[in-house]
């Protein structure tokens, strides 16, 4: 699963995406947020976001990519911050509820079709 958001620091909006691969099937999906107050919120809740709609496949193994190299960092390390203090919360109780869930970062070029759907997502609704 790919992550990625677009956000407009003037209007606090954020256009969250994450594409679902798997053996079958790509899916893309996204949706928007208002009062975000930073990159780093948008991403985490992207983040969320991406991994309550695996659950809700039936996904029960997941692999999470993001070039966002701070959130995977915090997460992976069960680091803290205080912006995002009760996103975290959530990803944390959310992760033991698959058999397995790793999180990695990638280069913002593998990561270009997320990319493209959080900035679609946020130009339609900025418009």
């Amino acid at each position: 699963m790919y992550t990625d958001v677009a956000w407009n620091p003037v209007t606090k909006c954020a256009g969250l995406a994450w594409i679902i691969d798997d053996a079958v099937s790509s899916s893309s999906h996204s949706a928007t947020e208002t009062s975000v107050v930073s990159s780093l919120m948008a991403e985490t809740l992207a983040l969320r976001k991406a991994m309550t709609s695996a659950l809700h496949r039936g996904t029960t193994d997941l692999l999470i990519l993001s070039d966002s190299q701070t959130l995977i960092k915090l997460v992976n390390s069960k680091g803290r911050h205080l912006e995002i203090a009760t996103l975290f919360i959530d990803i944390q109780l959310i992760s033991p509820l698959f058999n397995s869930v790793k999180f990695k970062f990638i280069l913002r070029l593998d990561n270009c079709r997320a990319d493209y759907v959080a900035k679609q997502v946020l130009s339609m609704y900025q418009t």
